[in-house]
């Protein structure tokens, strides 16, 4: 019962059996369930050979990468084979890469790079052939080993689009991602937590992009319960439709279908009560006090509240503004059904939740600006109707600079600084916080001493606020310190990509 498996060359291949951990067997060419052997022996016969080496080491997984790459528990071979890099009975011929040693976690093929973890699973190398040097790789946890310590890869995912990601999932429940662009000499690791433990992680393909679902463990009415929850795309085509929130649900209230709303009445304007009819049953008696809102074909929208019912196809409703003539006796296809309450919420009972309904963010627990909503009975209660709402678990994305040097020329190391403006490229952003350093660990406020990025530009009363591509600055107050270190922090539901961070201040000419 071999516990290794792959496909070399066009030969079914198997490795390490209770009893022979070292030996490998590969079938005939394209004849994947064929072991046999002929006599004399031909080059498409079967394949059977130990990795012996200086110690006893099981056969931890197989990969082919252009040549056959064997990972065993105390290092790593390549299969040169014969002149032609061809694996045959005449012509194995296993060469000792290093001596590293991997684990029992399968390994990531990205580009033409194998990314493994190391024996006792708490380090992530890379193999790569180099023109030059042949096969080689590094340490890919060497500058980043704090989140390593003290606990276990336990489970990882590559997701190639977007970003080229590798997500680890550790033994405390905690997660990372790994940025990974070798051809451009790039990798980079961040921290990726949530109200729970996370338990595994897979990346599927879906459309034009790779999704990423979990296996989340939470506790909810003081009982652990587990979830699989899909990650949100962060392509964005209409702010309205952005997701920031973990274990979220969506309320969509949009029309999707042929049936069309059309005003009828007189005065017209937003005190005088109109009937609103639908042309299929659309209403319940529970929708007075919902709105429905309705967009002219000039983009206009009136939203329209229900004060009393009268069938599944009529209601009463009061306009929140003057109609105007377009949109009066006219059968409208553009419409929405606006809600002041999100049900079917038992995942989330008892929490503190972002809203975002609308392009607009109605709570954020993290932000003292917008009144708490908190699931009771499955139900999410806002303070008014609206026609898209999303409902999750609020989290916070950091960012905080390296300190200020002067490379190139003389060293600052020695000078106290004084940050005083934090300058961003940023694209499709809203609502950032700036500082000089993040709050106190003791501090309730997760804002305490941050200014935030003032965004609101050109837009009307009733719209969202636009995203922001390109260069914004936040002015902070600061003190003198040693680091000239910044402080970026998002703790709203809206979209934050923080592409370069330019501090400016002083610098003192000695500490």
């Amino acid at each position: 019962y071999p516990s290794v498996a792959a496909y070399i060359q066009q030969r079914l291949t198997f490795a390490n059996t209770n009893n022979e951990t070292e030996k490998i067997w590969m079938s005939r060419t394209a004849n994947f369930h064929n072991f046999t052997t002929s006599l004399p022996i031909q080059a498409d016969d079967s394949i059977t050979f130990n990795m012996s080496g200086r110690q006893v080491n099981a056969v931890k997984n197989i990969v082919d990468v252009g040549k056959m790459i064997v990972l065993t528990s105390g290092g790593e071979w390549e299969m040169l084979g014969d002149a032609d890099g061809i694996i045959s009975p005449g012509g194995v011929n296993p060469k000792q890469i290093s001596y590293f040693g991997s684990s029992d976690i399968p390994p990531l093929v990205i580009g033409n790079a194998v990314l493994f973890v190391q024996a006792r699973n708490t380090i992530v190398r890379d193999l790569y052939e180099d023109v030059i040097e042949g096969i080689g790789g590094n340490d890919l946890t060497i500058f980043a080993s704090h989140l390593f310590e003290g606990r276990t890869i336990v489970a990882w995912a590559y997701q190639q689009i977007p970003n080229s990601i590798v997500w680890i999932v550790f033994s405390d429940g905690d997660a990372c991602g790994f940025t990974y662009l070798r051809d451009h000499k790039v990798w980079a690791w961040h921290r990726h937590d949530t109200d729970g433990n996370i338990k595994d992680v897979i990346s599927i393909p879906e459309g034009t992009e790779d999704v990423l679902y979990f296996i989340v463990e939470r506790t909810i009415g003081g009982s652990a319960k587990k979830y699989i929850e899909r990650m949100y795309s962060r392509y964005i085509d209409d702010i309205i439709d952005s997701v920031f929130m973990d274990s979220a649900l969506t309320y969509d209230g949009r029309n999707t279908g042929a049936t069309t709303m059309t005003l009828t009445g007189s005065g017209w304007t937003y005190q005088d009560p109109l009937t609103l009819t639908a042309s299929a049953g659309t209403f319940v008696a529970g929708d007075v006090g919902n709105e429905f809102h309705l967009t002219g074909s000039d983009g206009t929208v009136i939203r329209c509240k229900v004060s009393a019912y009268i069938n599944t196809t009529s209601v009463t409703v009061t306009p929140h503004k003057d109609v105007p003539v377009t949109m009066r006796a006219t059968a409208m296809l553009v419409w929405g059904k606006a809600v002041d309450a999100v049900k079917g919420l038992a995942h989330l009972e008892g929490k503190d939740v972002s809203v975002f309904a609308d392009g607009f963010v109605v709570a954020s627990p993290n932000n003292d600006a917008y009144e708490t909503v908190t699931v009771a009975s499955g139900v999410a209660t806002l303070d008014k109707p609206y026609v898209v709402i999303h409902v999750g678990l609020p989290y916070i994305s950091d960012i905080e600079t390296l300190d200020i040097d002067n490379f190139g020329g003389a060293s600052l190391v020695t000078n106290n600084k004084l940050v005083t403006q934090v300058g961003l490229y940023v694209e499709k952003t809203r609502g950032l916080f700036g500082g000089g350093k993040p709050p106190d660990d003791d501090d309730t406020d997760p804002l305490q001493g941050l200014y935030e990025l003032k965004a609101r530009n050109l837009e009307g009363y009733d719209e969202p606020n636009d995203l922001i591509t390109g260069f914004v600055d936040i002015p902070i107050q600061n003190t003198w310190n040693s680091n000239g270190r910044v402080f970026v922090r998002q703790v709203d539901p809206v979209p934050a990509s923080v592409l370069a961070v330019y501090p400016s201040g002083l610098v003192s000419t000695n500490r």
